[in-house]
């Protein structure tokens, strides 16, 4: 059973920290395309194209509502998965519940069961209540915030 990579994209692979505000409506009214333009890439992207250049079976799990200006940012660079789990307009969940429910909908779509999912998944997430809601749910969560820091630090 071959694992499934999901990484977040804000503050884990993607710099996007010039729009972030204190709620998830600042983040909404600050993502513009102006500012998506601004964003750039963490250390852990590398992994994270590597592996969508190996073939490996990785996707996108992230809070945002993703636009054009998302998607082609990450076309550039070549991070763009077989699939994304991204947040519609209207759901207005904290992140580690929109997260979990997820992962039930990433069942339903491979047509395999969540215990499958659960067994098969590695994600790579910054947030607190991610870690915390998805640890608690038997998943395999990475904080990747560590890894970025020491990688930036080898590179300066």
């Amino acid at each position: 059973m071959l694992p499934i990579f999901l990484f977040d994209l804000d503050e884990t692979v993607i710099d996007s920290a010039h729009r972030q505000g204190e709620t998830l409506d600042d983040w909404r009214r600050m993502n513009t395309p102006d500012n998506v333009a601004k964003d750039s890439m963490l250390p852990l992207a590398d992994t994270m194209v590597q592996a969508i250049a190996e073939g490996l079976d990785v996707g996108i799990c992230t809070s945002r509502v993703m636009g054009e200006a998302d998607t082609t940012w990450l076309d550039v660079r070549n991070m763009r998965p077989r699939f994304t789990l991204s947040r519609s307009a209207d759901d207005m969940r904290d992140a580690g519940i929109f997260k979990l429910s997820k992962m039930h909908d990433l069942a339903t779509l491979r047509g395999v069961s969540f215990e499958e999912i659960r067994r098969r998944v590695i994600l790579w997430d910054d947030n607190a209540d991610v870690q915390k809601t998805l640890k608690n749910a038997g998943f395999r969560v990475i904080d990747p915030v560590l890894y970025n820091l020491n990688r930036m630090a080898q590179e300066a």
